[in-house]
């Protein structure tokens, strides 16, 4: 899922896209069916026909294979709460966002959800990666809340408020939520993540809805 259109690239940039996304989709096949942890950086790049160290060269580790969209949503997250308009509180603008991202999803949300639950439930290093990966989204949001205002990086506030604003991405990938899907046909499935999200934006904005407003 995307919240943001790419510009358009050079020959040499597409390439380089098309590399990178032949060493994603074959090292996810790999995983699929032997699972992350009996699957070397060597045999990707054996079946891409590059090298391993030409891997590395797209990703600095091989848990990057699969949380390979994770720095790009996390700064696309703080750019959102940094450039709100006016008025604006940054849990509509995070509501905002999970609604773009919706509404730009052309797969079945279920059936990705499944793979990286399937994926990641398996391995250790990566149930310790998603909890890392959550953990840096809340220190950046925190870190961008506090700068805005004034409050300081050891303030409770931006902390908590960033903790509850995480809570919507980190409740649309959840194995709860997941079940929830399971129970609906694919075409409801977008009536499904909006209903969700109403619910999730309805009890959090209970205690931070009026939180930081954008000072014009």
């Amino acid at each position: 899922m995307s919240l943001d259109q790419a510009a358009p690239l050079g020959l040499r940039e597409r390439k380089k896209q098309m590399t990178r996304q032949a060493i994603l989709e074959t090292a996810q096949a790999m995983f699929d069916e032997r699972g992350y942890d009996h699957v070397t950086v060597a045999e990707i790049a054996d079946a891409v026909n590059i090298s391993a160290n030409t891997v590395f060269g797209y990703f600095h580790a091989k848990d990057d294979l699969v949380f390979d969209c994770a720095g790009d949503l996390q700064q696309t997250l703080v750019d959102y709460i940094r450039r709100r308009p006016p008025g604006q509180t940054p849990l509509r603008t995070m509501a905002d966002a999970m609604r773009k991202m919706i509404s730009t999803t052309t797969s079945s949300v279920a059936t990705e959800l499944e793979r990286l639950h399937r994926t990641v439930n398996a391995s250790p290093t990566l149930r310790s990666r998603m909890t890392l990966m959550w953990d840096q989204f809340e220190q950046a949001l925190a870190d961008a809340l506090a700068e805005e205002t004034g409050e300081g990086p050891q303030a409770p506030r931006p902390s908590v408020a960033a903790a509850q604003l995480v809570l919507i991405f980190r409740m649309t990938a959840s194995e709860r939520f997941l079940r929830c899907l399971r129970a609906r046909t694919e075409p409801t499935e977008r009536a499904a993540l909006e209903e969700w999200l109403a619910v999730t934006v309805e009890l959090i904005g209970g205690g931070i809805a009026d939180y930081a407003p954008r000072r014009a």
